[in-house]
């Protein structure tokens, strides 16, 4: 009878959900009706199709159909195209283009609390915190009771650790817009991120009585729920979240991960590839998703998004022990030896799998001293310690080999693959 080695080695995942756009900063609501010029007026209806501050280019035909155009309406359409601008540097990723182009708006037009609150979520995307401090505080100095920069913020100065400041800001959003389930889901965001997830829930909860319907709310609750390992609360709200229009990649990222831990495969790897479909760019997804189809007994279509991933991180060691498991049930011992070569693990498990894909390639002299050093890592490692008595054995080493398996009963009296193995050499 041949020896037995374990080959049940286990997939990891990433512990902890992903944090994303579904915590994007607070959108502009539409300005409340003052009185004033045709222009004010076209201004407040263009504010609806505001995000964040940022002016999109409907605005630019504004006032400029008739008549031509003054010094001022000059300005303010300049204004409008760099804000235009800005706004598609940022959702191409380039936050420093995006500043520069705002930096532009607020001096052409240094009195509208727009400019300055979008200039404050660029220089915040940029990581520029304290400048972003400032263009939301210049916002408010403008205009005291400017809702979106009063939350934005907030969210900037709880996650500064400013908490005390970030809640008298979270308070003057509130006074501003109540009744919006918005700064309560957002603020919520930046409380769950500083590690106070029951007072995230608590605002969470707020914003889903004020509107049951709010997706972004739904979606930060699956995250709350899923980082306490409430797995059905978590998956009701995800496909809350998404029932209710959100389609953002966070939110199928988190739902296919949950869905991944309660053993639904084929769900989450539909999930993962709608992330993907948005942004590809994301190692933890390839690596979720391959983990996904390897689940489904598709190891081989899984072999490319795991590359992908490691592509991607190739700092990551989960992903760096899941791709070379995935060449090792291919068959791929040399591929998966030299993956784990460099640099040299740490972790246990990684050194015997390493040692097992040399001893696949044929070099199990290579092999043992790995799986030696592994087993001194992880001393109760049953399946590590088998592995070491099958190369021990197979390296001329067999009094070693049974002392080792006979270890691994001491530890686990009815491990049926040590029991194997020392049948195979007929020892009791």
């Amino acid at each position: 009878m041949g020896l037995k080695p374990e080959t049940g080695a286990k997939y990891s995942t990433a512990r902890e959900p992903r944090r994303g756009a579904d915590q994007a900063p607070a959108s502009m609501p539409p300005a409340a009706p003052r009185p004033g010029p045709a222009l004010a007026a076209m201004r407040r209806v263009a504010q609806r199709c505001l995000v964040a501050g940022f002016v999109l280019p409907g605005l630019l035909a504004l006032g400029c159909g008739q008549r031509a155009l003054s010094s001022g309406d000059a300005v303010r359409v300049e204004a409008s195209r760099l804000q235009a601008e800005a706004r598609a540097r940022l959702a191409q990723g380039d936050a420093a283009g995006a500043v520069q182009h705002l930096l532009r708006t607020v001096t052409l037009i240094p009195n509208d609390p727009g400019a300055w609150n979008a200039l404050g979520l660029a220089q915040q995307a940029h990581d520029e915190t304290d400048a972003a401090r400032q263009s939301f505080e210049r916002a408010i100095t403008i205009e005291p009771r400017r809702y979106e920069a009063h939350l934005n913020l907030a969210v900037l100065l709880m996650r500064s650790g400013v908490s005390g400041r970030a809640r008298t800001e979270f308070e003057q959003a509130i006074q501003a817009q109540p009744g919006d389930p918005l700064p309560y889901w957002n603020f919520a965001t930046a409380v769950v991120d500083v590690g106070k997830p029951d007072q995230g829930r608590e605002l969470l909860q707020t914003a889903l009585q004020l509107d049951p319907a709010c997706g972004p709310a739904h979606a930060q609750m699956g995250r709350v729920e899923s980082r306490a390992g409430h797995a059905p609360q978590a998956l009701a709200h995800f496909a809350a979240a998404e029932s209710l229009g959100v389609e953002t990649p966070t939110l199928h990222a988190n739902y296919g991960l949950e869905l991944l831990r309660a053993n639904r495969p084929a769900e989450a790897e539909k999930e993962l590839l709608q992330s993907l479909a948005v942004d590809s760019t994301r190692a933890a997804e390839w690596n979720h998703l391959a983990v996904a189809r390897t689940r489904q007994g598709r190891t081989l279509e899984a072999l490319p998004a795991f590359e992908r991933a490691h592509r991607l991180a190739p700092a990551d060691e989960d992903i760096r022990f899941n791709l070379a498991t995935a060449y090792e049930r291919q068959g791929r011992h040399a591929d998966a030896a030299t993956l784990l070569a460099n640099p040299h693990p740490v972790r246990a498990d990684q050194l015997a799998l390493w040692g097992m894909a040399l001893r696949g390639a044929g070099r199990g002299r290579e092999a043992l001293p790995l799986l030696r050093e592994a087993a001194a890592k992880a001393p109760r490692d049953v399946a590590i310690l088998n592995n070491l008595g099958v190369v021990q054995a197979e390296n001329g080493d067999v009094p070693a080999a049974l002392a080792t398996w006979r270890r691994v009963l001491e530890i686990e009296p009815g491990n049926t693959t040590a029991r194997d193995n020392l049948k195979a050499r007929g020892a009791p």
